[in-house]
């Protein structure tokens, strides 16, 4: 029954994690601050941002693009994750984000031929009725975005608080002026009426002030590339391209065009050079770079996404505030970027420095198709191990060691599907993704750390145990992920379970996936531990391993250094926390649980407090959310990751079944007698915190799912990591049970009297 209930629970849950993790945005990353560059007199040096979209470092070759690759010579570089509200990003909500300094999208048209695929739409700039009135130059006057009103109600409408003119307000509020040239300029630099206060439809119109700037800040439009190959089906783009021609060209002109203005700017300017959007439907890193004082020859980073030469489309707002000396508004998010230098922190070789910024790009692309097969795969080699184990369980092929052996064989097959989560991580050690096969590479690097790591579950001392198998997959899956949040999270970058670069959720820390392996793992390493030691009769030492391992695991998850997780805790210390009161034999009281209660969210605000009161450019968003409720936006978060949550389980018949799956798996983990699960039960008579430890797992992933932006991913991943160790426990109390007289006893029997636990 148990066997049949979780496959059941298994399906309706990952139906719908592949769309969770590559199609929904998350809070945004925190920011750090950068020291703003000058020129060698003292004098702060013009600002110049040029955008563009569509671009990356594939693109860039000596002859076809000199100017590119001039800065790649000369410059920081980097790649950009764009992600705007929408898997692909249109050239308009790149400008968007950098008006708003956060993710901001338009209201598209539907592809006729494709409706799930939308079309871009141009952006236009029309003249103030004064425009013959130059002001700052020849050629230049105030304008007006026409779009204004749409691009605010999509903001709106969105619910990520985006604010379009933020930039612009935070400028005008200091008296800083700055000059627009092209639509998408106008669009960043517009106030919140849309209006621009010095504008130039295009680089030649602004030449003058280009050569000169009466303006300590210039963005420029050099125009979008859209790739024809990738592009909507249904409908053409209308004013959406540079030019008109295929990708290649386009490229080669944008790069022209770059290379004008680059040779009319001043030499000292400091220059930031950024894709701001995808080239059509197939998202991508894009291509940014840094030139001028304090962008030298090295490779850009930030604290938003702490990983070297990875930066977010969000980061420019608060670079260039941090250029000019403005303070940056509450509604920014994102980090100023800034320059790791050669030798130590970035290679000092160009074409080493071109390899790191197309690896990663490489890596994200390679491994963004792989996701969705990898997990309907491991969906259905679950349901097959379920199969299977349903088999064995309901028919006696064989009797005394011939049915042992046939056990035996299903034990140790559970036991490797619990390895295979934890494996996807540590594939990422090899670089498969630059394979000429990589779903194959990828599949022989997993499959390898899967045989290593489950030998060293079934041959070390710990397989003696009843729970010791159980505990060794378990807390090794919870010690790769904790040290590799503390690296760097290397690991979980463009890995099968990890976090996908284009997606931008997440960059680093736990995010939804690796938290619900992490604390899966680290309550069944306590579990496993505990149980010795209660057989033994030391409820103490079983309590007190239970609450150091809850105490690591939880500062690990909720510190800003490493895990930055705020919906972890919640669910984390309430389960540490009951399984400690169950191993001490304490009855669980309503006093006893309301103390659970306030003790967890007393420590969360105390952590969240903490990290609030750091500078503004060192806080996490634990931090941030803290800013949020002081400015009456909590509700609106609130409300936003429980429409994420309600729109995936309503997304499809099958999700509306998952509550009352999930219930009855609960009712037959906490008492399987009632429901036939034999094997479980008998697991539970050999192994006293086996049930308790069970039950706090499903507090801790339920809490979860209730807390979490996309949580619908947190209970399917913790089963794909509990279920089959379970199965694995469950076969093991059966060969026990068969085995002849005789033979050496592989685990311990059942608990004594004295030492069950109460109840």
């Amino acid at each position: 029954m148990l066997v049949l209930a979780t496959a059941l629970l298994t399906v309706l849950l990952t139906v719908l994690l592949t769309t969770a993790l590559t199609g929904s945005a998350v809070l945004p990353a925190p920011r750090a601050v950068a020291s703003s560059p000058t020129a060698a007199t003292g004098t702060p040096a013009p600002v110049v941002l040029i955008g563009t979209g569509g671009v990356r470092w594939s693109d860039v070759d000596a002859h076809r693009t000199p100017a590119l690759a001039g800065l790649l010579r000369s410059g920081a570089v980097a790649d950009v994750a764009v992600r705007s509200v929408r898997t692909a990003t249109c050239p308009v909500e790149g400008w968007l984000a950098v008006s708003a300094g956060r993710r901001a999208g338009d209201a598209r048209e539907a592809d006729a031929a494709e409706p799930g695929n939308q079309v871009c739409r141009p952006m236009a700039v029309d003249p103030a009725p004064s425009a013959d009135q130059a002001q700052g130059g020849a050629g230049t006057g105030p304008a007006r975005v026409r779009d204004w009103t749409r691009y605010t109600q999509a903001a709106r409408a969105e619910k990520y608080g985006a604010q379009p003119g933020l930039l612009g307000r935070a400028l005008g509020s200091t008296g800083s002026c700055a000059l627009a040239v092209g639509p998408g300029a106008a669009v960043a630099l517009a106030g919140a009426d849309g209006s621009v206060a010095r504008y130039a439809p295009d680089r030649r119109a602004a030449a003058a002030e280009l050569a000169a700037p009466s303006c300590p800040l210039t963005v420029v439009d050099v125009g979008a590339v859209r790739d024809p190959a990738d592009a909507p089906r249904g409908a053409r783009e209308q004013g959406v391209a540079i030019a008109g021609g295929d990708r290649a060209s386009q490229v080669a002109e944008v790069d022209a065009e770059i290379g004008r203005v680059l040779a009319t700017v001043p030499a000292g300017a400091r220059v930031l050079v950024v894709s701001l959007a995808d080239s059509g439907r197939t998202p991508h890193l894009q291509l940014a770079a840094g030139r001028g004082p304090g962008f030298g020859p090295g490779l850009l980073r930030t604290s938003s996404t702490r990983q070297p030469a990875l930066v977010q489309g969000t980061d420019l707002t608060p670079t260039l505030l941090d250029l000019l000396d403005v303070p940056a508004p509450a509604g920014v998010i994102g980090a100023p970027l800034r320059t790791m230098a050669p030798p130590a922190d970035a290679p000092a070789d160009v074409e080493e420095r071109l390899a790191k910024v197309l690896d990663l790009d490489l890596a994200a692309q390679q491994v963004r198709p792989l996701v969705g097969p990898f997990f309907t795969g491991l969906v259905l080699a679950q349901i097959l191990l379920y199969g299977l184990a349903a088999l064995v369980l309901r028919h006696r092929w064989a009797e005394g060691p011939a049915r042992s052996r046939v056990l035996a064989l299903v034990r140790r097959l559970a036991l490797v599907f619990g390895a295979v989560p934890v494996s996807t991580y540590l594939a990422n050690t090899v670089p498969w993704w630059r394979s000429s096969s990589p779903l194959l590479a990828v599949v022989l690097v997993v499959l390898g750390y899967v045989a290593v790591l489950s030998l060293v579950a079934q041959l070390g001392p710990w397989r003696r145990p009843p729970l010791g198998p159980l505990g060794a997959v378990a807390g090794l899956s919870a010690v790769v992920l904790a040290a590799d949040i503390v690296t760097g999270s290397r690991l979980q970058t463009s890995s099968l379970m990890g976090l996908q670069p284009v997606v931008a959720g997440r960059f680093y820390g736990f995010g939804n996936v690796a938290f619900a392996l992490f604390a899966t793992g680290a309550l069944l390493l306590a579990t496993a531990l505990a149980d010795g030691q209660v057989r033994r009769g030391r409820r103490r030492t079983a309590a007190a391993l239970v609450a150091g391992i809850g105490l690591v695991a939880t500062a690990l998850d909720v510190s800003p250094a490493w895990g930055s997780d705020f919906g972890g805790p919640l669910g984390m210390v309430p389960a540490f926390a009951v399984l400690t009161l169950l191993v001490l034999g304490l009855r669980l009281s309503w006093r006893r649980v309301a103390l659970i209660a306030v003790g967890t969210v007393l420590l969360l605000a105390a952590v969240s407090v903490a990290d609030w009161l750091r500078p503004a450019e060192d806080q996490t968003h634990l931090g941030r959310f803290v800013q949020t409720v002081l400015d009456g936006g909590a509700l609106q978060v609130i409300t936003r990751k429980a429409e994420q949550n309600l729109t995936i389980l309503v997304s499809s018949p099958l999700s509306l079944l998952i509550p009352f799956a999930a219930v009855f798996v609960a009712l037959v983990l906490m008492r399987p007698s009632s429901w036939g699960a034999r094997a479980l039960q008998q697991a539970y008579d050999r192994s006293p915190t086996l049930r308790h430890g069970l039950i706090c797992l499903l507090v801790l992933l339920g809490i979860g799912f209730a807390v979490n932006d996309s949580g619908t991913v947190v209970p399917a991943i913790g089963a794909t990591l509990a279920i089959p160790l379970v199965l694995a426990t469950s076969m093991r109390a059966l060969e026990d049970d068969i085995r002849p007289d005789g033979d050496p006893a592989v685990s311990a029997g059942p608990a004594p009297a004295a030492a069950r636990p109460a109840r």
